[in-house]
Formats: C-alpha cells, sequence, structure tokens
C-alpha cells in the first residue's frame, strides 16, 4: 500500500488516467453514448471534442519534437505537459467514443487504449531498472502514437464523408 501511496504522489497523472480508461471502457461497453448521454451523441458534440483531440494530438507531437531537437531547458516542462495533455485526450476521448464500431474502429480505439496504457506505465511509475526495458517501453509508446495518425486520418475521413 506504501509503494501505491508513494507512486500516487509521484505521479498523480497515473490515477487520473486510468479513471479515465474505465470511464471509456464503461460508456463503449454500455452504450451510454447512445442510450443515457445520447445529449452527447451529437455530430456537433462529436465534431467539438475530435477537434480538441486532434489539437492535443498535434500538441503531443510538437512536444515529442522539441524534445529530439534536444530543448534541454524546458525538458521537464515539455515532459510534465505531455503527461496531462495526455491525460486531457483520455477524458476526451471517453467523451467523444461512441461504440467500438466495425474492424478499422475497433483497432483505432485499441491503438488509443494502448497508447495511454504505455504512457501510465513509464519510467516514473513503475521504475525500470535496466534502460533496454525502458527503450522497449519508449518504442512501443512512439510506434502506437505514430500508427494513431494514419487511422485517425481515416476516422475523420470517414466521419465527415458519412455524415
Amino acid at each position: 500500500m506504501r509503494v501505491l501511496m508513494a507512486t500516487a504522489r509521484r505521479a498523480p497523472y497515473a490515477a487520473l488516467i486510468l479513471m479515465a480508461l474505465s470511464l471509456a471502457i464503461l460508456v463503449i461497453s454500455q452504450g451510454w453514448q447512445t442510450g443515457a448521454l445520447v445529449v452527447l451523441s451529437g455530430f456537433e458534440f462529436q465534431v467539438l471534442t475530435g477537434s480538441l483531440m486532434v489539437t492535443g494530438l498535434c500538441y503531443q507531437w510538437v512536444l515529442f519534437f522539441r524534445r529530439l531537437m534536444r530543448d534541454n531547458r524546458n525538458a521537464r516542462a515539455i515532459l510534465v505537459s505531455h503527461r496531462w495533455v495526455g491525460v486531457g485526450m483520455t477524458y476526451l476521448f471517453a467523451l467523444h467514443a461512441v461504440r467500438m464500431g466495425h474492424t478499422w474502429m475497433t483497432v483505432l480505439s485499441a491503438v488509443f487504449f494502448l497508447i495511454a496504457v504505455t504512457g501510465v506505465l513509464n519510467r516514473e511509475v513503475l521504475r525500470y531498472r535496466q534502460n533496454w526495458i525502458y527503450l522497449t517501453w519508449l518504442a512501443c509508446h512512439i510506434s502506437l502514437s505514430a500508427m494513431m495518425v494514419p487511422l485517425l486520418v481515416v476516422h475523420i475521413w470517414v466521419a465527415l464523408a458519412y455524415q
């Protein structure tokens, strides 16, 4: 229990992401967007939350490229910002997701969930003892994030084309 409390103090965003993922799973699995929360499933609301998510995703990539350019004077601030924007995007996903959809939408949702889970399982939370484990985690997180971009482009195209 002490370890969990220390982790919660060290990484308060971790619990918030796990709560957001639980909320998203509940909303999708129970069909709340098409049932009890039908007001949130309107086209305008979907465009608003989707636009905020795309803005957040673009911001995350800007932060990533700033980090690659060795902008070390703000390295800690960039990392903290990246984590909290990730938390916000996970809550937006919980509000935006209507259902799992067909195969490629299920893949998009699964990739988003895996990005959030790998984001939470970072070095600050798990304290990787070997660098190769950290590098494997980092490669997974970045690869999943890169996979998200084309899936998102197709999602936007289909959503707007058939609306």
